[in-house]
């Protein structure tokens, strides 16, 4: 599938706000520098979601509207050590509240980092 138009639309913070949208989303979840955002940068074949080297910057739902058709989502990244526990706390119900929760999620891709463990969230 080649993707021709892609734009960035809103980001969430808090899941009450997460838009309902009638599309099919994928969303994209994982530890904090996997390489989600660079995986949505290549896939749309722009610079679409922002990519830092620096791990945990991504704190919101991140929501793209792709050909008009479908929603793709960046998710935070979870894991990151540099966070207290009440922000790792939220960050986790963040993703949580929207993955549970979400009908119209076709697919959710969990990225994982071979280099390291799998973490209980």
């Amino acid at each position: 599938m080649k993707i021709t138009k892609s734009n960035f639309v809103t980001s969430v913070a808090n899941p009450k706000n997460i838009l309902i949208v009638d599309k099919n989303q994928i969303a994209f979840v994982g530890r904090s520098n996997v390489g989600k955002s660079s995986l949505i940068n290549m896939l749309s074949e722009s610079k679409l979601a922002k990519v830092s080297a620096t791990p945990g910057k991504t704190k919101l739902i991140n929501h793209f509207l792709v050909d008009e058709r479908w929603w793709l989502e960046d998710l935070p990244g979870y894991g990151y050590a540099k966070r207290s526990k009440s922000q790792t706390e939220q960050l986790q119900k963040i993703i949580s509240s929207y993955v549970l929760g979400r009908e119209q999620m076709t697919l959710l891709f969990v990225l994982i980092d071979s280099r390291h463990e799998p973490q209980k969230i």
